[in-house]
């Protein structure tokens, strides 16, 4: 049993997985129809945080970003937990959202504000816009599975393109928030029954803003290549506009739909890192 959670495939692929979907059910049986709805989503947190734990055994006082990513994460469940319990919405959920995410920032570029360079603070400003559009479109699309697959997408793009030369260990970490995710959108798929709550999109926004700011401060990952992952955060208004993809409204082949999309913008943006890679590698 230890050597299967010692498998690299296993910690950010099936536990994850199977984590979220398992315990999405169990969350919304104890606690029935209303609250366990609401708190559905916390699921994603806990396959997420179990997977994070198996990759690198948690450190007290952090010190290195990866480090303060679980403690990051724990923050944002108990915050979106509190958030789903009270059953707040709004500017209050969406305002909480956005502060998480530059608490994130804050903490993991803290030491190296002094040395920040005039790149450095548009990178910081691109990664505070581009957190603050996925808080938004989020919110947004709450009540369908347009969130979640924006965030499942977006997960595993970041997650392909730190592989690509940059960090096996945070490619690892964007592939366990994508299965977390994806055991919770196998429970909403073809028909919606639990919204994507705080709980689950505080965790899945601050931890791809402190995986974007690592891969970007701390790695050669290509920043162009994650640029080109931003559209995921519009791929409904994107189908909507599509011909041929305008008129599929019933939520299963819908999500279908949303998805194709997310794979297309996924393979131009790891297209991207692989060229730019190739480059940087032959010296031009």
């Amino acid at each position: 049993m230890s050597s299967l959670l010692n498998n690299p495939a296993i910690q950010s692929s099936l536990l994850p997985l199977l984590l979220a979907l398992g315990l999405s059910g169990l969350i919304r049986l104890a606690l029935g129809p209303h609250a366990g709805a609401r708190l559905a989503s916390a699921a994603i947190a806990i396959g997420f945080i179990a997977s994070l734990v198996l990759i690198q055994a948690p450190v007290f006082p952090p010190r290195s970003a990866s480090q303060k990513l679980p403690y990051l994460v724990a923050l944002a469940l108990v915050l979106g937990l509190v958030i789903d319990s009270l059953d707040l919405r709004g500017r209050i959920q969406q305002g909480i959202g956005f502060v998480l995410a530059l608490v994130a920032l804050g903490w993991l570029l803290g030491s190296r504000i002094g040395r920040i360079d005039l790149a450095g603070w548009v990178l910081i400003l691109v990664l505070i816009l581009v957190a603050l559009l996925a808080t938004l479109r989020v919110k947004a699309t709450r009540q369908r599975l347009d969130g979640g697959i924006m965030l499942l997408f977006a997960s595993g793009g970041v997650g392909a393109i730190s592989l690509i030369g940059a960090s096996a260990s945070i490619a690892q970490t964007g592939f366990a928030m994508m299965a977390a995710c994806g055991g919770f959108l196998l429970w909403n798929w073809p028909r919606v029954r639990f919204a994507l709550g705080a709980s689950g999109h505080y965790v899945l926004i601050t931890a791809l803003t402190a995986l974007c700011a690592q891969l970007l401060f701390f790695t050669k990952a290509s920043g162009w290549a994650m640029l080109l992952l931003t559209p995921l955060l519009l791929i409904d208004l994107l189908q909507a506009r599509l011909p041929g993809l305008r008129n599929v409204t019933q939520p299963g082949p819908r999500a279908l739909c949303l998805a194709l999309l997310g794979v297309l913008i996924c393979a131009l943006a790891i297209s991207m890192a692989l060229l730019l890679s190739a480059d940087s590698a032959s010296g031009y």
